[in-house]
């Protein structure tokens, strides 16, 4: 079992590169559908989800936690096919969805502007001035998304295993390459790597679990998970005259986080701060 993650600017070919591997290689391909099962989860539409993950920060979400839910469930929504077993996923960031996950193989593409700047040109009828600015927003926005989420240059080449310029190189030659890097003993399934897989699903799902609940997605949270042991390390609010806070709130993260199917036992290690300080 392999997955491939491929990142790639607007126009760079990565929509026939993602194919071209899926028909060599035989597996599921995984792009925009993550995006639905994400938004069936969390009841909303679809394009009010792909807006939210698409589209860099703005001043007032930097203050909600709507961004924060939004990626947990699409992320979520990946993990359960990443633990169905093989997969090539070409949508935004995957490579940083399912950061920790250890057989996936992180392509970044790149593609020369003016392949780019025609491609944008033949399929939105658009000039050229027009096209250029196109792809210039659409990878600002999607620098400042990453950034925002993760706190990394989405451009970095250390983010990713392999680089593919398709200056050179045809779709079909960086499909061949690539067929041949996956089918190599780093990126082949192991146990320790299924385990670590179920791991990062169960984790993914109590993170849902707390973030989509009213009366705990604004807690600042981490959680890990190993064989159906949750640990979750979190900041509260002390219990006092000023605020609402109490116990009752360490017990509904207890709550939300049994309520999911897989999970036996539940660490919580909360820090707690005066509020009113």
């Amino acid at each position: 079992m392999a997955i491939l993650t491929i990142s790639r600017g607007s126009m760079s070919g990565g929509e026939a590169l993602a194919n071209c591997l899926a028909k060599t290689l035989g597996y599921p391909l995984l792009g925009r559908d993550v995006v639905v099962k994400a938004a069936e989860k969390l009841g909303v539409s679809e394009e009010t989800l792909a807006q939210k993950i698409s589209r860099g920060p703005g001043l007032w979400e930097r203050m909600t936690s709507n961004r924060r839910i939004y990626v947990i469930g699409v992320q979520t929504a990946l993990a359960e096919q990443a633990a169905a077993g093989n997969l090539i996923y070409h949508g935004h960031a995957g490579h940083m969805l399912l950061r920790g996950i250890p057989n996936v193989l992180r392509v970044r593409l790149i593609a020369p502007l003016e392949m780019r700047v025609k491609a944008v040109m033949e399929r939105q009828h658009l000039n050229r001035e027009a096209a250029e600015e196109y792809i210039h927003n659409v990878d600002e926005e999607r620098t400042r998304w990453t950034k925002f989420i993760y706190g990394v240059d989405w451009n970095d080449p250390a983010c990713y295993d392999v680089v593919v310029n398709l200056e050179k190189m045809s779709v079909d030659t960086a499909c061949f390459m690539l067929a041949t890097l996956v089918g190599q003993p780093e990126f082949k399934s192991t146990e320790e790597g299924k385990h670590a897989i179920d791991d990062f699903l169960l984790r993914c799902r109590v993170k849902l679990a707390l973030v989509t609940n009213p009366l705990t997605r604004d807690i600042d949270f981490e959680v890990s998970a190993k064989d159906g042991v949750i640990d979750i390390k979190g900041e509260l609010p002390r219990a006092g005259m000023l605020t609402h806070t109490s116990e009752r709130d360490e017990g509904e993260i207890h709550r939300a986080a049994q309520s999911v199917p897989g999970v036996k036992t539940v660490y919580l290690n909360v820090h707690k701060f005066d509020a009113y300080h």
